[in-house]
C-alpha cells in the first residue's frame, strides 16, 4: 500500500481550486487594523461611503467584553465571504457577526417588542 504524503502547499493549491476553505489558526492579515479607505480602495459613489462607513463602525465595535460564545451554523458561500472581508478589510469573523447582530435589533426594535410582547403572553 502505498501513501502518499501532501505537503502544505499542495493542499493550499488543491483548495484554492476547487474553492474550499481550509481553517488556519494564523491571522492572513498581519499589522493590524487598515483604513477602511484604503482597504476599500477610492470609493467615491454614495454606496461606496455606505460600505466604507460600516467597515468602519464595524472595525471600532467593541466586543473586548463578551463573554458569551456562539457556534452559528453557516453555509460555505458565507464562510468565504467573510474570509474574504477578513483579508480586505480585517475585520474578524466573530467581529462582524456580533456587530451584525446589535445592528440588527438596532434598526429593528419591533424584533425587541415582539420577543417581550410574546413573553408576557406564554404561559
Amino acid at each position: 500500500m502505498k501513501t502518499q504524503m501532501k505537503s502544505l502547499a499542495d493542499e493550499l493549491r488543491k483548495s484554492i481550486g476547487t474553492g474550499e476553505v481550509i481553517p488556519s489558526n494564523k491571522d492572513p492579515v498581519a499589522g493590524g487594523k487598515k483604513k477602511p479607505d484604503t482597504a476599500l480602495g477610492d470609493l467615491a459613489s454614495t454606496k461606496g461611503k455606505k460600505v466604507v462607513d460600516i467597515i468602519a463602525r464595524m472595525q471600532d465595535f467593541d466586543c473586548s467584553d463578551q463573554k458569551h460564545l456562539l457556534h452559528p451554523r453557516l453555509d460555505a458561500r458565507t464562510v468565504q465571504l467573510l474570509g474574504r472581508l477578513k483579508l480586505a478589510a480585517g475585520l474578524d469573523m466573530n467581529r462582524v457577526i456580533a456587530f451584525s447582530i446589535v445592528y440588527l435589533f438596532e434598526k429593528h426594535p419591533e424584533i425587541k417588542s415582539f420577543i417581550k410582547e410574546s413573553l408576557e403572553n406564554f404561559e
